[in-house]
């Protein structure tokens, strides 16, 4: 991780000389750069991130008002502590203009350095929070994105029986009553396990007795495959039993023979509601999980960026 960064700008050599001098004493692992000129400053500015940077007010060309205003458009984060030595009028416009603090000639070292702690702390409080806002915009983003997606798709529906006729009346009842749901069929088990195996289903509706695969080996198998996916079974009238087993072992709904259409595609409405619901807030789950891991990346580097800030007060 890149450790923290000064920029001092004076036109005495000899302040130019002692200020980077101090801070390296008293703040060891801060790198300091200077600018002899306003024009320097902005160019060393534009190549580098500054923690903080120092400025005399007095200075020929572009003087310290001037390149504050400059600074403050640029890097509006960055904190910047102006050096006066010519009374509070232009201290207090420099405060006026966004200065982080000012320093008197002459310099008095701890409160200067002390100052100097304060607006680097400052600066890495305030890229955390940005961070973090960053993170939570992309988590609400990737949020919207999926809820958007869900809300957008259009349900699928296996059908599974070995009835021609069945196989046939049921999803026609579906397209008329239940407009732009999308309509799958398998006439035995063995088929309907190789649809699931490709197809994501929002519900799946199977007889309960087949021929080879029969509904409750296939609703075991698919509630091993496809756990989430409710599975209505349909049953001969009086076939309570079988109605209990296939409840007991995870069967959302059973519809009983003769077929009730409007009991059917009520039951399955729900069904697939409650899979979409499901799968929502599964989706929701992951990305607020993926969200959780990246603001934590961004909570452990910028405090490894803290703990290699020199001694003081952190925020």
């Amino acid at each position: 991780m890149m450790g923290l960064r000064v920029l001092v700008i004076d036109d005495d050599p000899a302040l130019l000389q002692a200020l980077p001098e101090a801070i390296r004493i008293r703040m060891a692992g801060v790198t300091v750069d200077t600018a002899d000129s306003g024009a320097a400053a902005l160019d060393r500015i534009g190549a580098s991130d500054y923690d903080a940077i120092i400025t005399d007010i007095k200075m020929p060309g572009i003087d310290g008002i001037v390149l504050l205003a400059e600074i403050r458009r640029r890097c509006p984060d960055t904190p910047i502590l102006m050096i006066t030595g010519h009374g509070h009028g232009l201290a207090i416009q420099a405060l006026r203009g966004g200065a982080y603090d000012f320093v008197q000639k002459p310099i008095d070292r701890d409160y200067f350095v002390a100052s100097l702690r304060r607006a680097i702390e400052a600066h890495a409080l305030s890229r955390r929070v940005k961070d973090r806002e960053l993170a939570l915009r992309r988590c609400t983003a990737e949020l919207e994105e999926i809820a958007a997606r869900l809300g957008g798709e259009q349900p699928r529906v296996l059908i599974v029986d070995d009835d021609p006729a069945l196989l046939q009346a049921l999803p026609q009842a579906l397209r008329l009553r239940m407009g732009g749901v999308k309509v799958d069929t398998a006439e035995s088990g063995a088929a309907a396990l190789d649809q699931i195996a490709l197809q994501d289903y929002d519900a799946i509706v199977t007889d309960i007795k087949m021929p080879g695969i029969d509904g409750l080996a296939l609703l075991a198998e698919i509630r091993t495959r496809r756990p989430e996916t409710p599975i209505l079974m349909i049953t001969g009238h009086g076939e309570y039993e079988l109605s209990v087993r296939a409840l007991r072992s995870g069967a959302y709904d059973f519809i009983q023979k003769p077929i009730d259409r409007d009991h059917f595609v009520a039951s399955l409405d729900r069904a697939i509601q409650a899979h979409v619901q499901s799968r929502r807030v599964k989706g929701r789950q992951s990305a607020l999980e993926r969200c959780a891991g990246e603001l934590e990346s961004v909570v452990d580097q910028l405090a490894r960026e803290l703990r290699a800030m020199p001694a003081g007060r952190k925020p």
